[in-house]
């Protein structure tokens, strides 16, 4: 019995040295709401945020640059880049998060692009607009550090799909 303790003790000191390894820094979730509020932001006419002061640049191409490169950062720091097993199987906490994360995702870009076709260029709904990705930003960054907490969880208790 006691040699059993023994390897249970080492199987979950291998699980907390492997979930400490998914751990994403402070600079994953500030990054990834800046990417993602500029990559939504840009779905809106640049007429609207001319009229707001706002310069003609590139925000959309570079956040979503951003955004896909910190996507990679997260699929290789998180485990989900394995090529043997799906992530939803091997991470079951994923299914949830991830649904959230997609909805989030498609609803926010639809939200502001939806705006810019209904009102036009505007400086009202061009401030809607704004305030639209910036939540959007903060709420795509705390989904990305749920689904990390999630794998982490899954991590540690062992459960897979396969269990």
């Amino acid at each position: 019995m006691d040699e059993y303790r023994v390897s249970m003790n080492v199987v979950a000191r291998q699980r907390r040295a492997a979930a400490a390894r998914v751990r994403l820094g402070w600079w994953f979730p500030v990054l990834s709401a800046v990417s993602w509020t500029l990559a939504v932001g840009s779905e809106f006419p640049a007429a609207g945020y001319r009229r707001l002061g706002v310069p003609d640049l590139p925000y959309g191409q570079v956040g979503g640059l951003l955004f896909l490169a910190l996507i990679a950062v997260f699929s290789v720091r998180s485990g989900m880049n394995r090529r043997d097993a799906s992530p939803f199987a091997v991470y079951p906490s994923l299914r949830l998060r991830f649904t959230a994360f997609a909805l989030a995702s498609l609803g926010s870009t639809a939200a502001v692009f939806g705006l810019g076709w209904l009102n036009g260029s505007s400086s009202g709904a061009a401030w809607t607009a704004v305030v639209i990705s910036v939540v959007a930003g903060g709420v795509i960054a705390f989904l990305l550090t749920w689904m990390t907490a999630g794998i982490r969880g899954d991590i540690l208790t062992g459960v897979s799909s396969g269990d």
